[in-house]
């Protein structure tokens, strides 16, 4: 997965839950816990994530591998049947 594929409106929504976070693009690989994503946010990221798409993760999702990196929660949303095609 390229940087490219992760796109802007998903960043923004992440990078308001990520402290350490700086201005540049997240890459795939940047590690969610290291840019300062905690339980609470990921509680706060959830919800809305679940709001801003108008989806529901299933709790088989709910997981520390989905959490882990900027790719790995993006690749979880984009196999949910009800996501919305990216443009």
């Amino acid at each position: 997965m390229t940087m490219s594929e992760i796109p802007s409106q998903f960043q923004s929504l992440l990078r308001a839950h990520l402290p350490y976070a700086d201005s540049a693009e997240l890459s795939a690989r940047d590690e969610l816990a290291g840019l300062g994503l905690d339980s609470m946010g990921v509680v706060r990221l959830l919800v809305d994530i679940e709001n801003g798409y108008a989806v529901e993760l299933p709790d088989d999702l709910l997981d520390e591998s989905t959490f882990a990196t900027v790719g790995s929660l993006w690749q979880a949303l984009v196999t949910l049947p009800a996501f919305p095609p990216v443009r």
